[in-house]
């Protein structure tokens, strides 16, 4: 079936039911009330080189990694020259540093953060979970440049300000650095045609999805 063509140049992908954006086209695999287009988006779009901005809360984590490139893909030729994608993601480094301490813990507190940090790799549906340097690494391998991280509801254009929705946005301050619960990111296409990187590729088959898939 033939999509039909958007009206709005910016795209709010995986919204679901509860984060519809007005002046926004609004995405998602399911037909909940208030989506514009429902498709998956590591399939084509139904635009090329024409959107101003994507954005995606909460989404890009829900996807298995090797989906993760095919969406990027579809998000570099469907944005115009100039034009940014905005993604949060859980950070791993967060994940890390709140869910699980190497610290002497009675038997419960390990038996239950081991359970606490299972269940923020695994839970709600995600499939990989980022840190700092892997979203902009493969952010960078698609094509993209000018790869900048921002603070929650915070950007230098307006447009993408006061988008994000999902509340418990905190930040932790430790010897090994500062990090927020979530990455949030922005990344501008430069170049028509993008340079891809295939390394980071291969290496994520290699090293992750090969494993992954033999099931051990």
């Amino acid at each position: 079936m033939e999509l039909p063509i958007p009206t709005s140049k910016k795209f709010n992908v995986g919204c679901g039911p509860y984060h519809l954006k007005e002046g926004w086209t609004n995405i998602d695999i399911r037909p909940f009330d208030g989506v514009d287009l429902v498709f998956d988006v590591t399939n084509a779009w139904p635009c090329s080189n024409d959107l101003e901005f994507v954005y995606g809360e909460h989404f890009i984590e829900h996807l298995s990694v090797d989906a993760a490139f095919l969406f990027l893909d579809n998000v570099y030729s469907s944005l115009l020259k100039g034009g940014i994608v905005r993604l949060s993601t859980p950070s791993l480094e967060w994940v890390l540093s709140t869910h699980f301490s190497l610290s002497n813990f009675s038997s419960s507190e390990i038996i239950s953060q081991t359970i606490g940090l299972n269940r923020a790799f695994y839970g709600w549906g995600h499939r990989f979970l980022y840190s700092r340097k892997m979203l902009e690494a493969i952010l960078l391998s698609c094509g993209f440049s000018t790869v900048c991280f921002c603070d929650y509801g915070k950007s230098s254009r307006l447009a993408l300000c006061e988008l994000e929705q999902h509340p418990g946005y905190t930040v932790i301050d430790n010897t090994f650095g500062s990090f927020p619960s979530v990455w949030i990111v922005e990344a501008e296409k430069i170049e028509d045609i993008p340079v891809i990187d295939v390394n980071l590729r291969n290496a994520v088959i290699k090293d992750f999805l090969s494993h992954v898939e033999s099931g051990h």
